[in-house]
C-alpha cells in the first residue's frame, strides 16, 4: 500500500489536495493512505516512516515547508518530496532538499495528476530498475535506485550506494553510461550520477550523499538540461 503526507496549514487547500490524490488512486485502482497535517510541526511528529511522498506547503504558519523538508532530509533522504506553493521563486531553493517537483497555486486536477504520473514513474525506477555488473568471478544484480553515483578513479569503476556501500565492478564508465540511459548523467569524466539522488546543485557541482561531484564546463549545459528535463519541471 501506498502512503502519502500532506502538509498544509489552509484547511480549505489542505482538504483539495487530499482529494485530489484520493480521486488519483481511484482512478489507477491503487490502493493507498492519505495522511493531511495542518502545520510542519504535526508531520514531522506524526508521518509514518517511510511514506511515498510528501506535500508541503512552503508557506506555512510556524515552520515553513522548506524549513520541514531540511528537517525530513536529516533523517530521510529517500522519501520523495512534492513543494506546493504561489511563487514560483522558491523553486530554486527545492534543489538544496532534492525536491522532486512543484505545483504552483492554484492547482487544477490535471495539473496535479501529471505531477503524479511523474511521482509514479520515479518510484517505479527505483522498485524495478536493474544493472547487472561483474565483480571478480561474481555478477552481481544491483537496483538502479540504489546507486547514488559511478566513479571512475585509477582505472577502477566504483559504484557509491545510497546506504554508503561501494561496489568495484570491471565494466567501464562507459560501457555503464550506455547502459544507464534513463535517469542517470556522465557529468565529468569520471562521473556518472543517479538525477534522483541530487541533493543540491551549486556553479560546478552538484551535491549527492552528502558529497560534492563536479560538473565538467564542457556537460555543464547539456548536464541542466538533462536535469530539467528528468524533474519535469513545469512552472
Amino acid at each position: 500500500m501506498l502512503r502519502f503526507a500532506i502538509a498544509e496549514d489552509m484547511d480549505a487547500e489542505r482538504a483539495q489536495l487530499s482529494a485530489f490524490l484520493k480521486r488519483y488512486l481511484e482512478d489507477h485502482g491503487l490502493e493507498g493512505a492519505i495522511l493531511p497535517f495542518s502545520s510542519g510541526e504535526a508531520l514531522l511528529e506524526g508521518c509514518p516512516a517511510e511514506p511515498d511522498g510528501i506535500f508541503l506547503d512552503i508557506e506555512m504558519d510556524g515552520m515553513n515547508g522548506m524549513e520541514c523538508a531540511r528537517r525530513i532530509r536529516e533523517f530521510d533522504r529517500e522519501v520523495t518530496l512534492i513543494f506546493v506553493t504561489n511563487m514560483v521563486q522558491f523553486a530554486l531553493e527545492g534543489y538544496e532538499v532534492n525536491a522532486a517537483d512543484f505545483m504552483v497555486k492554484p492547482i487544477t486536477y490535471d495539473s496535479f495528476a501529471l505531477r503524479m504520473d511523474r511521482l509514479m514513474a520515479r518510484l517505479d525506477r527505483r522498485r524495478e530498475r536493474f544493472l547487472t555488473v561483474r565483480q571478480g568471478v561474481q555478477t552481481l544484480r544491483i537496483n538502479t535506485g540504489e546507486i547514488a553515483y559511478i566513479e571512475s578513479l585509477n582505472k577502477k569503476t566504483i559504484l557509491h550506494k545510497v546506504s554508503g556501500e561501494t561496489v568495484t565492478c570491471a565494466e567501464a564508465l562507459y560501457t555503464l553510461e550506455k547502459t544507464l540511459e534513463k535517469g542517470f548523467f556522465r557529468c565529468h569524466n569520471a562521473f556518472l550520477v543517479n538525477l534522483d539522488r541530487i541533493e543540491a546543485l551549486g556553479t560546478g557541482e552538484v551535491t549527492i550523499r552528502g558529497e560534492r561531484i563536479p560538473i565538467s564546463k564542457y556537460r555543464k549545459k547539456e548536464f541542466l538540461a538533462a536535469l530539467a528535463n528528468h524533474r519535469g519541471r513545469m512552472l
